[in-house]
């Protein structure tokens, strides 16, 4: 994809290859999109608006300029560019604290939790790596101090490709199999810029094998398979090689950059005194009135109304369900099939303290040492979600926001 991309669309000698330490540094500030829920469920006769962006990725590709060029590493007063920011791009290591508590904060940091990481938008002092156009965006409601990062040069890259996929998705229906060819290649590019340089390996192998591949290479993980040997990954360096012994060609500031547009776009819906927000998805608002006639519309980067909940509740990122004013029963629950059989009374009775309801569904289980599949009934466990925002209750123990 990328290399057709670049050989018919884009000019060469322009998008940097960034790889090592450029490569570990730019990849913190590269977080995707956020996924909030800020108020559980509207006033009794309330109706929700649910609008998309269309194309969000997409328009900011054809829109913004990207970071090009010599890569650049900077220490000190970033400050000293200002004059000069619609020349530069930069991405860097800042020292973050919100100016007042801000119900709706949208500076975004990847947190570590137990093995993993979540993606919060803190209140607070904080440190992350951060793009320009989202430094600029947020000095109104953040104090920043840019320490050191990467300077580059910026240009728009990417007019012709997108126009080029969204004048040809116009040329057939949307059922289409080159509607959808076309949608795929101008929404899944950016990713492609974000490709790790060094690819991980998975083998099985025995004890003695393991020995000698933990000596040469960083072990990623290991599963132990008993008398079988072990299933390991590791990352190998020359995966990240064409077969000339080329590095592959990728660059994770570009990704980076496309996302913090979006980003940008996204948060201009945040903390407006014009409506009040109840949900986000990355490119996604539910709000209680409708957004001015002249912001919606079938171009890229317009809203376009997706529905209307009469009736409806949100307990968490990715766990929402209403019911639309032509009837329609919409229920998302993240990791649960089947989510439509869970009604809206059971899921707004979640909104009491302590509750939760147990769910039932089959999940798939592989068995590396046996070779095989196995299908468990299993039991979910629903209830609110307050890992990135707590509930406040009432007296009665219902949630109030």
């Amino acid at each position: 994809m990328l290399s057709c991309a670049r050989q018919q669309f884009l000019e060469k000698g322009v998008i940097p290859i960034i790889k090592g330490k450029v490569y570990e540094f730019i990849k913190e500030s590269y977080t995707g999109g956020s996924t909030e829920m800020y108020k559980p469920a509207p006033p009794k006769g309330t109706k929700i608006h649910c609008y998309d962006v269309n194309g969000l990725y997409p328009s900011r590709m054809k829109t913004w300029e990207m970071p090009v060029g010599v890569i650049r590493q900077f220490e000190g007063d970033i400050t000293i560019l200002d004059k000069d920011k619609d020349k530069y791009y930069w991405i860097g290591d800042a020292q973050v604290s919100t100016k007042k508590d801000l119900y709706q904060p949208y500076l975004q940091i990847p947190f570590k939790i137990g093995n993993g990481f979540r993606t919060v938008a803190p209140n607070g002092l904080f440190r992350m790596k951060i793009n320009s156009p989202e430094y600029h965006n947020a000095l109104k409601d953040y104090n920043i101090q840019v320490r050191s990062g990467f300077l580059f040069d910026k240009k728009n890259i990417f007019f012709d490709y997108i126009s080029s996929m969204y004048e040809l998705r116009s040329r057939y229906p949307k059922n289409h199999p080159m509607n959808l060819i076309a949608k795929l290649l101008q929404n899944s590019l950016y990713g492609r810029f974000a490709l790790n340089p060094i690819l991980e390996r998975h083998i099985f192998c025995s004890f003695d094998d393991f020995k000698l591949l933990s000596e040469k290479y960083d072990i990623v993980d290991k599963m132990d398979l008993g008398e079988l040997g072990k299933f390991v990954s590791f990352n190998d360096p020359s995966l990240g090689q064409d077969s000339n012994g080329v590095q592959t060609k990728s660059s994770i500031s570009i990704a980076s950059a496309i996302t913090a547009y979006a980003r940008v776009k996204m948060s201009k819906y945040k903390n407006n005194p014009l409506f009040n927000l109840y949900y986000t998805d990355t490119d996604s608002i539910f709000i209680d009135r409708p957004l001015p006639d002249h912001m919606i519309g079938e171009r890229l980067g317009q809203m376009k109304l997706e529905y209307i909940f009469e009736d409806c509740v949100f307990l968490g990122p990715k766990i929402y369900a209403g019911i639309t004013t032509d009837g329609k029963y919409i229920c998302k629950i993240k990791g649960f099939k089947g989510a439509k059989s869970i009604s809206l009374g059971d899921m707004k009775s979640l909104l009491v303290k302590d509750s939760s309801l147990k769910l039932k569904h089959n999940k798939w289980f592989r068995n590396l040492a046996e070779g095989n599949i196995l299908i468990e009934e299993q039991v979910y466990e629903l209830s609110r979600t307050e890992n990135k925002r707590e509930f406040i209750y009432n007296v009665s123990g219902s949630s109030c926001h």
